[in-house]
């Protein structure tokens, strides 16, 4: 009886002692290489880390404005997630931003794994005719090798808002002027 006792006292303390353990980041993709006649394995890693960051930024004007944020986590899911996303809530702002998860929920927060060249769609919306602007307010261990660019399919034109705001317009009377449609968001290494 106190042997079987001292040996569950032990495998408890020994399992306590596990608390430093460091967990690796997801591998992305092996690749083996032939070297001098041994093969070894080099590890190719995502180019955006884990919690690397950007917010997008819609404004009117100096009192207008809605953003839309990109957290980047290689386990994460394109879909909406509820432990580590948050939905979109309009309000009642002049205009609304939002992205949206490839199972079509608004999103205020996003998270996501990086591939270069994905594309997220971006919800911009209106409720007056004018001016708007598409911004990067934020952004949190982004390498400079990473372009953001808007891509707006109704004008059939691109910009890196790394490097430049893109300016548009919306006519409340011509419905591909803002919506769902309009935009993406194109996330791809230089």
């Amino acid at each position: 009886m106190k042997a079987s006792i001292l040996l569950l006292l032990t495998l408890v303390f020994l399992a306590a002692c596990q608390k430093d353990i460091k967990i690796l980041p997801k591998v992305t993709q092996v690749t083996s290489v032939a070297t001098n006649s041994t093969k070894t394995n080099q590890v190719k890693h995502d180019t955006i880390p884990d919690m690397a960051a950007f917010k997008i930024k819609l404004v009117k004007d100096s009192v207008n404005s809605d953003e839309t944020m990109f957290l980047f986590n290689h386990t994460a899911s394109l879909n909406y997630d509820v432990n580590v996303d948050a939905s979109y809530f309009p309000g009642y702002g002049a205009e609304s931003l939002a992205s949206i998860s490839k199972d079509g929920v608004d999103m205020m927060s996003y998270s996501l794994p990086y591939k270069s060249g994905m594309e997220v769609d971006l919800d911009v919306n209106a409720k007056a005719n004018g001016s708007l602007s598409l911004q990067l307010s934020y952004q949190r261990d982004i390498p400079a090798n990473i372009q953001i660019l808007v891509k707006d399919t109704y004008l059939k034109d691109s910009v890196d808002v790394r490097t430049a705001n893109y300016n548009f317009k919306v006519s409340t009377a011509d419905a591909n002027s803002f919506g769902n449609k309009r935009f993406k968001l194109i996330i791809k290494s230089k």
